[in-house]
């Protein structure tokens, strides 16, 4: 049996658990506050104690985190709860060092189509997508078992799809980008942009409207709320079109927080339009049975790849 230490690391919390291809986690998941400028210390110091509770040696490391990481392990741009950055993490290369173990580390987004692939709704499919709605969006694409990385690792930022050309709003630099407009962030900004030309009576205000107001709204038969909704479901069946006819997959699996707390309304506004964007045949779309921890899943399945090969 295979005894994998596991990893998710976002912004704000800080998972691991010890698990197994064969088995899946070998104990509960702990969560702790993620140490964003203390983040190779903090995960030397939790692989410490998942080394010392193991039934036995490890055999790998895996690691599904926020930010962009390159073929060496090496994490860039990780986002702090405060909208800083940390321009650079070496993951693999202090674990490797310090403890002598092969390291996978992949963003996490991107790991998660790899878990849902292994782990998840994507066993009987050859081309599996996931698609993360988030603070931000992010995404991946495994086909016969194999994750896209992209020529530098950097494969999976479907969020950064441009879906509105001449639209106002951006995200990291990139005009009319999905996840400016869709994602939790994004909602928030996109909709106080349409309140300000609103006339129309809604319990949704501009100074303080968030994602989770929208939909609190949408249920409570706002019909400028459910107007908006309609739109940002259009948007979001033009961004996963676009996911669809660059790669074909069978299974489109969604997750991520907006998702997971929203599941049927959001995929109803998708449903209503996909078709409108799709040139491939139609995918099977649904919520990935996962969940929160669709990303150790993804990271486990990385360690796996790199323990045998």
């Amino acid at each position: 049996m295979n005894r994998i230490a596991v990893f998710g690391i976002g912004s704000t919390n800080f998972r691991s658990v010890l698990g197994s291809p064969s088995e899946g986690f070998l104990g509960e998941v702990t969560t702790e506050p993620t140490r964003p400028y203390e983040l190779e210390t903090q995960t030397l110091e939790a692989l410490e104690r998942l080394a010392a509770n193991a039934d036995g040696d490890l055999d790998a490391v895996g690691i599904a985190t926020a930010g962009l990481v390159d073929d060496a392990g090496t994490v860039f741009s990780f986002d702090t709860p405060g909208g800083e950055t940390v321009p650079q993490v070496r993951l693999a290369e202090r674990i490797e060092a310090s403890f002598g173990l092969p390291t996978a580390v992949a963003n996490d987004c991107t790991a998660s189509a790899l878990g849902e692939y292994a782990f998840g709704a994507g066993a009987d499919y050859r081309t599996v997508a996931h698609v993360t709605f988030g603070t931000g969006i992010g995404g991946g694409v495994v086909e016969d078992g194999h994750l896209l990385r992209g020529e530098h690792g950097h494969a999976g930022e479907v969020g950064l799809l441009p879906i509105v050309a001449d639209g106002d709003l951006e995200s990291c630099g990139v005009r009319g980008a999905w996840e400016a407009y869709c994602s939790g962030r994004g909602i928030a900004q996109y909709v106080r942009s349409l309140l300000a030309e609103e006339s129309r009576e809604t319990t949704l205000d501009h100074e303080t409207v968030t994602a989770e107001a929208v939909f609190e709204a949408v249920d409570a038969g706002d019909q400028v709320a459910e107007d908006y909704l309609e739109r940002i479901g259009r948007l979001n069946a033009a961004g996963l079109g676009g996911v669809c006819n660059a790669h074909d997959p069978g299974l489109v699996t969604v997750g991520g927080g907006v998702a997971l707390n929203n599941a049927e309304v959001l995929l109803e506004a998708i449903e209503a339009h996909l078709d409108d964007y799709l040139f491939v045949e139609r995918p099977t779309l649904e919520v990935t049975p996962l969940g929160d921890f669709i990303g150790l899943y993804g990271a486990m399945a990385l360690a796996e790849g790199k323990s045998v090969h």
